[in-house]
């Protein structure tokens, strides 16, 4: 399996980098440009008001907040799967149907409206920094065993509480019934 928009990266363990050590990450942009993606299993244990000024009220007590990766770790993108709500963007290309239904922001007041009874399967979650690769740096890390791919699924991008083993769980195959691991 080649890394692409919706696969997960699966920390191998050999990996010793402390910035992504038995993480897994959501891929949401691979291409030419380089390669966006979100950690997925190092959740904040804060609120989202605690550090979001306009955080709509049914999301104030929320703990839907994560650590995404170690670049801009000063900035936030709030991601869910409502691509009707005004202000709001889609990631991801026309042809790559998964990342379309990831969509990130929009206006404050529409944000209020949709999560007014808080997180559902839909999101948000708001990731506090990314990881990002150069074009062909992910692609040279996966040759020399740092990452592995798996299939992923938009709920384990949005899922504000992770299973506590969730890389244990990708390394031996034990999630959803999805296909032993790539191992590139």
């Amino acid at each position: 399996m080649d890394p692409a928009a919706g696969a997960l990266l699966v920390a191998s363990p050999q990996l010793t980098d402390p910035n992504f050590h038995r993480c897994v990450i959501y891929l949401v942009d691979h291409g030419a440009k380089g390669t966006l993606g979100f950690i997925i299993n190092r959740p904040l244990d804060v609120d989202l008001r605690d550090i979001w000024s306009e955080v709509p009220a049914g999301l104030a007590g929320t703990r839907a907040a994560a650590e995404g990766g170690p670049v801009e770790r000063d900035k936030g993108l709030l991601l869910h799967g409502n691509p009707d709500l005004p202000g709001a963007q889609v990631m991801g290309t026309a042809s790559d149907a998964l990342s379309q239904l990831i969509v990130v922001g929009g206006e404050v007041d529409a944000l209020a409206v949709r999560f007014e009874a808080g997180c559902d399967a839909t999101g948000p979650r708001l990731f506090l920094g990314h990881s990002g690769w150069l074009p062909g740096q992910l692609d040279q890390e996966i040759r020399e065993g740092a990452w592995i791919i798996r299939p992923g699924r938009r709920e384990l991008l949005l899922d504000i509480c992770p299973v506590d083993d969730l890389w244990q769980m990708m390394i031996d195959g034990r999630v959803g019934g999805l296909p032993s691991p790539s191992l590139n």
